[in-house]
């Protein structure tokens, strides 16, 4: 079998089948970055006003003693104007003055928590996250595989096939190409992301410093205050934007140690990732036992740790959300035209024939 007829077989055939879980994957992605994309433009209310050290002190004070269920504080920045408190599933929005605005549970949003799961693992467990993954890591060979035969045979762009003018297969397949090239590109990064993320071994090593020599000033201990604007005087140029304390998972079994809190800031040097830049302190003990920016970290691990944002747009820009959700709107236009054209020209045309 010669290279091109093997590689039309594999797009078409093997296409055929990884649609099924890729429509899934995307349809929910799009019902799921909608979700997001409300969220960020509710502002409660509020506008940017900065809060001082000492005001983010005790904020990080009151609100880790008022709800110690929760483990991150969020302070006022201008994409998201007010306090937030958050934990998987669940977030609380105040003003500055700490009186609460909204309670969000994920729990209330209609079907939010099935289509989630639909999304990660199709409903089945740790069988249907291995099945998407490598569903997704097809979707992005299929999507290459597409991209050389139409450069094969190219003959530039036809906006106006975009979309079909009917139902015709000829339509569809028109429609098909021509908005695969539009998104191929983020399309492949969704689908390597979203394997990825599946296999987190394969790119977590590349997030894990080794830990070096430095002499680290020191604060007092078990002081908020202190302990801030000693982060905030080791990156006075940065923006210093939550605090989070490690998720306890099993209260009843986790063993009593002491927290280290990671302080997160946000550099505003260009770098996209927001909230990159990572300081972790030792609160009893007032001592940071580790500071590590974005833009310090090697190139295997600046390409880490953008693997999960790529996928579901955590700490990116509101355009980039809106981006992959379209992305993944359009994608699924694409693979319901593939799945009907292939399906009549295959098996319907077999079943004519007999």
């Amino acid at each position: 079998m010669n290279l091109v007829p093997a590689l039309k077989w594999f797009h078409n055939w093997i296409g055929f089948f990884v649609s099924i879980v890729m429509l899934v994957a995307l349809t929910t992605g799009v019902y799921l970055g909608c979700v997001d994309m409300f969220k960020r433009l509710n502002d409660h209310g509020q506008q940017f006003q900065p809060l001082s050290i000492e005001q983010k002190a005790e904020a990080t004070e009151t609100l880790f003693a008022r709800y110690p269920e929760m483990n991150t504080v969020r302070f006022p920045t201008e994409h998201t104007p007010f306090i937030q408190v958050a934990t998987r599933g669940k977030s609380i929005a105040f003003d500055n003055e700490l009186n609460e605005l909204s309670v969000n549970l994920s729990s209330d949003i209609p079907f939010y928590s099935t289509l989630f799961w639909l999304h990660r693992n199709l409903l089945l467990a740790d069988f249907g996250k291995y099945l998407n993954a490598w569903a997704s890591l097809l979707g992005g060979v299929i999507t290459l595989i597409g991209l050389y035969l139409w450069w094969r045979v190219r003959k530039g762009f036809r906006l106006k096939q975009s979309f079909p003018k009917n139902t015709r297969s000829s339509s569809l397949l028109k429609s098909h190409i021509q908005l695969g090239l539009f998104i191929s590109v983020p399309l492949i990064i969704l689908c390597l992301s979203g394997f990825l993320i599946t296999y987190k071994g394969l790119w977590t090593g590349a997030l894990k410093q080794p830990q070096a020599a430095i002499s680290y000033p020191l604060s007092q201990p078990s002081d908020w205050h202190s302990q801030l604007i000693t982060a905030q005087a080791y990156w006075p140029d940065s923006l210093l934007v939550a605090v989070s304390k490690p998720m306890v998972r099993n209260k009843e079994q986790a063993p009593a140690k002491t927290l280290v809190y990671s302080v997160r800031f946000d550099s505003h040097e260009g770098v996209w990732l927001r909230d990159a830049d990572r300081l972790s302190i030792n609160y009893e003990q007032g001592q940071i036992e580790s500071a590590l920016k974005h833009s310090e970290r090697p190139l295997s691990g600046r390409i880490a740790a953008f693997i999960r944002p790529l996928h579901d747009a955590l700490n990116m820009p509101f355009s980039y959300l809106l981006l992959i959700t379209s992305v993944a709107a359009i994608g699924s236009l694409i693979l319901a035209f593939s799945a009907v054209t292939f399906y009549r020209r295959t098996f319907k045309r077999k079943s004519k024939a007999s």
